[in-house]
């Protein structure tokens, strides 16, 4: 009887060791989920406050880009996706357990805010090419065009810049300067010779040219129709001596060219007229060409760096003659050429052949290298 009593009693007292056991770990775990509420409020108090801090800093940010005039698509992507990212860290940082720590988002908002101080000094230093700044506000995405360094038997060494702005979805606004060093077009001297009195040439006053136009695109800008008009500088136009005066706009160049590139074809066609407007207006010159060319697609060649292959025909006429009334014309080329393609935006091209005129020389050969960017 007594051992009974005696298990009976030390089951009880082992049923209120649990019952005070199992008290004290739900005290525990009450006192633990309130301290954490509390933390996980602070958190995010703070964590709203800091967002708050970053949103009036992105704001400040876009409205400096659209007072200077530049282009906010390309800095409000990396800012939009940053705000975003921890506005969610905000919206879920009491809830998930992945969420970031208060360490982290503290650790993200210096990368923001050094992004944001970068910002001003990238557009200033580079300019409007790359950022739009200074009030410019020009895309250099859409701008085109080339340098090509050019030389030939007939007119020497060339430097050709030609550019384009992108106005309208098919409507370009172009531009270029064609700087002729033939010292033959340039400042001359009468001298006397054995034959009597001679013009001896010089290297000053060469032949300078600039002017601008249209270009209209067409069939998915496989064709474009470029007119322009230039101004041309130099001493070869207006003066009854060839070079005896250097002029500013001595003449006007209406011009046009012609360009057609698919996968397969490619050509061109150039037409100028080279009028002279001062004083004696001795001469006018017309020039044109026009090129032909197949694509190595075109017979399945892959890997290939060539560009095109085909035929250049180039003519040049002394059209006007004010002063003895003998126009002519000076070289009329036709041969093959070769257009080779190079790293780094570079072509190569090459032609040669026949000068049916046969005065200047029998034979032409012509190269150019060109930068596109």
């Amino acid at each position: 009887m007594s051992a009974k009593f005696k298990s009976n009693e030390g089951w009880r007292k082992s049923s209120t060791r649990e019952v005070k056991s199992k008290c004290l770990g739900l005290l525990l775990l009450l006192g633990g989920s309130c301290t954490s509420s509390a933390a996980l409020l602070e958190t995010d108090a703070e964590l709203k406050k800091k967002l708050e801090i970053l949103e009036a800093r992105i704001a400040e940010l876009e409205e400096r880009l659209e007072r200077t005039g530049g282009q906010k698509e390309d800095a409000s992507p990396n800012f939009t996706l940053e705000k975003k990212d921890i506005g969610m860290a905000a919206a879920t940082g009491s809830s998930n357990p992945a969420a970031p720590a208060h360490g982290e988002i503290g650790d993200k908002l210096p990368v923001v805010k050094t992004k944001v101080a970068d910002v001003k000094p990238f557009l200033d230093e580079n300019g409007w090419q790359e950022g739009g700044s200074k009030g410019h506000g020009f895309d250099r995405k859409k701008f085109h065009g080339g340098v090509t360094l050019k030389q030939d038997a007939f007119f020497g060494f060339q430097t050709i810049l030609d550019a384009g702005y992108e106005i309208t979805d098919n409507i370009d606004f172009t531009f270029y300067s064609w700087l002729w060093t033939s010292p033959n077009f340039g400042r001359s001297r009468v001298v006397a010779g054995p034959d009597g009195m001679q013009v001896d040439a010089g290297g000053n006053g060469l032949w300078t040219e600039v002017g601008m136009g249209l270009n209209f695109r067409f069939f998915d800008d496989a064709l474009s129709i470029n007119p322009q008009i230039g101004v041309l500088n130099g001493a070869l136009l207006s003066s009854r001596i060839v070079g005896r005066g250097i002029r500013a706009a001595e003449g006007v160049v209406p011009n046009i060219t012609i360009n057609y590139d698919d996968d397969y074809f490619t050509g061109q066609g150039y037409f100028a007229y080279y009028a002279a407007i001062r004083d004696e207006r001795a001469r006018d010159f017309i020039h044109n060409w026009v090129s032909l060319g197949v694509k190595p697609a075109l017979f399945n060649l892959k890997n290939f760096p060539v560009n095109s292959v085909g035929v250049h025909w180039e003519h040049l006429r002394f059209h006007v003659d004010r002063i003895d009334g003998a126009p002519g014309t000076l070289y009329n080329w036709i041969g093959p050429y070769v257009e080779l393609a190079l790293p780094m935006h570079l072509a190569l091209r090459f032609a040669a052949g026949a000068d049916l005129k046969g005065e200047v020389a029998n034979e032409f050969y012509q190269a150019s290298i060109k930068m596109h960017f």
